[in-house]
């Protein structure tokens, strides 16, 4: 009898040490965290704070790539396809005709040596009205009546400001879509070239260094700008001081420099530098 109970108390005390080795050697301590559906649970007293790491299915769910909805979703920039970007133009070209101030030749005749802000202007309404081109003669009697009605309204044919140039062309041709603006920089003609507007400035014509200008060049002249290169950085004109004036270009520093308003009348002198230009719209522009 004793002997059973002895053989008893052993398989007992074997089967609670083989728990113990279970579950504190091999299963590890009772006090601990345990993840349970994918949150973390204390169990007994754990000694240490709760993990900080996600546990369970979250983990894997984080290595899994977001698809390209997700990352909207959450505000991540998608990819741009890049056939659907808009390049920028590399050249702005109007399609505008060419005169010249003197179109026969006859810069010796002062209706036509001085005639650059009305060859200007006539380009200009040429361009308006969809005219692609005019012959010389047509360009000759054009800018004599040009200048026979500015001695009948104005008294005077020779030089005439930006303000004034601008009026001429309402009161000549009757036509008013069209701005003067101030303070202006190079940028800002570029602008309105992008927008489709023509644009005319005054510069002093010496620091061009046209090769066809009469040395040393005009210090008073005015010229359509027609258009812009943005690889070579040139400005696109119809010099109408040149017969060799079509399509001439000018860097875009140089002529930037070069702008410079002057007073109407006859040579008058110029007491400072004014950065203008008029702008030409068309009507339905």
């Amino acid at each position: 009898m004793k002997r059973r109970i002895l053989i008893i108390l052993i398989v007992l005390i074997f089967l609670a040490g083989a728990g113990f080795f279970l579950r504190f050697v091999i299963g590890g301590s009772e006090d601990d965290w345990i993840c349970v559906e994918n949150q973390w649970v204390k169990h007994g007293n754990p000694s240490f704070l709760m993990p900080k790491e996600d546990c369970g299915e979250q983990i894997k769910s984080k290595e899994i790539p977001a698809t390209s909805s997700e990352l909207e979703a959450v505000g991540e920039e998608p990819k741009i396809n890049e056939q659907q970007k808009t390049p920028e133009p590399q050249i702005i070209l109007l399609d505008v005709p060419f005169l010249a101030q003197a179109p026969l030749g006859q810069w010796e005749n002062p209706t036509y040596q001085d005639a650059c802000e009305e060859a200007s202007l006539l380009t200009a309404i040429l361009w308006v009205r969809g005219v692609k081109s005019i012959s010389r003669e047509e360009v000759t009697e054009e800018l004599k009546k040009f200048a026979d009605f500015e001695i009948e309204k104005y008294n005077n044919f020779y030089d005439h400001s930006t303000a004034d140039t601008a009026q001429i062309m309402k009161d000549y041709f009757d036509y008013y879509n069209i701005e003067v603006r101030e303070d202006i920089s190079t940028e800002d003609i570029i602008t309105e070239l992008k927008t489709g507007n023509l644009v005319i400035i005054p510069i002093n014509g010496q620091i061009l260094k046209n090769p066809f200008y009469t040395p040393p060049g005009p210090d008073r002249h005015m010229l359509p700008i027609i258009g812009y290169d943005f690889e070579t950085e040139e400005f696109i004109t119809n010099d109408v001081g040149t017969r060799h004036g079509e399509k001439f270009r000018y860097k875009k520093d140089i002529l930037g420099a070069s702008i410079r308003d002057y007073s109407t009348g006859h040579k008058e002198p110029i007491l400072e530098i004014k950065k203008t230009m008029i702008i030409v719209k068309k009507q339905n522009g």
